[in-house]
């Protein structure tokens, strides 16, 4: 097994031929009995015809055929459609259409033809067109969709300014009405409690009109009781100088009750005239007498 194995890595080296390396494992003290399994159908080995030669020849035709594969498909791919350059007529007739220049291509198209029916030359004798022109047309319609795209996209610019301003416009209206709000509500807040303040201030005021208005209670009563007993003295008063003499009465005005000032001054003056009154009247009376006598008694 060794040998064979160092004859392959040789003839390997010599075809350059990638191989995997495995590792054989020698199971000669199991029973079962092995059989080889070819890696492909195509390049399968007949039985009794093992040979590790042949194998090596296999596995180099089958690596040839992968390359010319891989090889074919690197050729197509790198001829692309678009790398054909454009002949010249198709290139007017384009250059036409892009302006929209039909009549003008009516005109090329009929006298194109009626040269070549002619034999004034031939199609393939003009040539192709060169590829700068080709590119430039390329890079004048990208261009032109690029302008379209800034043009979009400077008006979409545009309108999100415009909306960017009224944006700020209604947030500085918005702000404004906030400190506004907030103003009004600190001036609330400042006027509710100068309200509160200033009714706490007058419970002691309410407390001292209270007391001061029982107190006024007290002394009305205390004058109303005052009042009855100087109406009872007046009373007294006239009826003993009633008693003194028969023959004339004298009355005493007695005033409701008003105000204690008043109260008081109306009784002090009514009692005061009353006893005037009765002074005057003993005067009178004497004087009265005395005249009688002068007259009964002239001298």
């Amino acid at each position: 097994m060794e040998e064979k194995e160092e004859d392959a890595e040789a003839s390997g080296s010599e075809v350059s031929v990638c191989l995997q390396k495995i590792t054989i494992t020698d199971y000669s003290t199991d029973d079962y009995q092995y059989e080889e399994v070819s890696a492909d159908d195509e390049f399968s080995l007949q039985e009794g015809d093992e040979d590790l030669s042949e194998v090596l020849q296999a596995v180099q035709e089958q690596a040839e055929d992968a390359h010319i594969l891989a090889s074919k498909s690197v050729l197509t791919s790198e001829k692309s459609v678009s790398e054909i350059p454009e002949a010249m007529d198709d290139f007017f007739c384009n250059f036409l259409v892009s302006f929209g220049m039909s009549r003008t291509l009516d005109c090329f198209q009929t006298e194109w033809y009626e040269l070549i029916e002619r034999g004034v030359f031939r199609a393939k004798d003009v040539g192709f067109v060169p590829t700068v022109y080709t590119c430039n047309q390329q890079l004048k319609a990208e261009n032109m969709r690029l302008r379209e795209d800034l043009d979009n996209y400077k008006r979409a610019a545009n309108k999100a300014k415009e909306a960017f301003l009224k944006m700020q416009k209604e947030r500085d209206f918005h702000r404004m009405h906030h400190k506004r709000v907030v103003q009004e509500k600190n001036r609330l807040i400042c006027d509710i409690r100068r309200l509160k303040a200033h009714y706490a201030s007058y419970e002691p005021v309410l407390k001292q009109m209270t007391e001061k208005y029982q107190s006024a209670l007290r002394q009305k009563m205390l004058t109303s009781l005052e009042r009855d007993r100087a109406v009872g003295q007046v009373t007294g008063l006239q009826a003993i100088l009633h008693n003194l003499q028969p023959g004339y009465a004298i009355q005493i005005p007695v005033k409701k009750a008003g105000h204690e000032c008043e109260r008081k001054k109306g009784l002090e003056g009514s009692t005061q005239r009353a006893l005037q009154e009765a002074r005057q009247q003993k005067m009178l009376d004497a004087g009265l007498v005395k005249d009688s006598e002068k007259k009964r008694y002239p001298k």
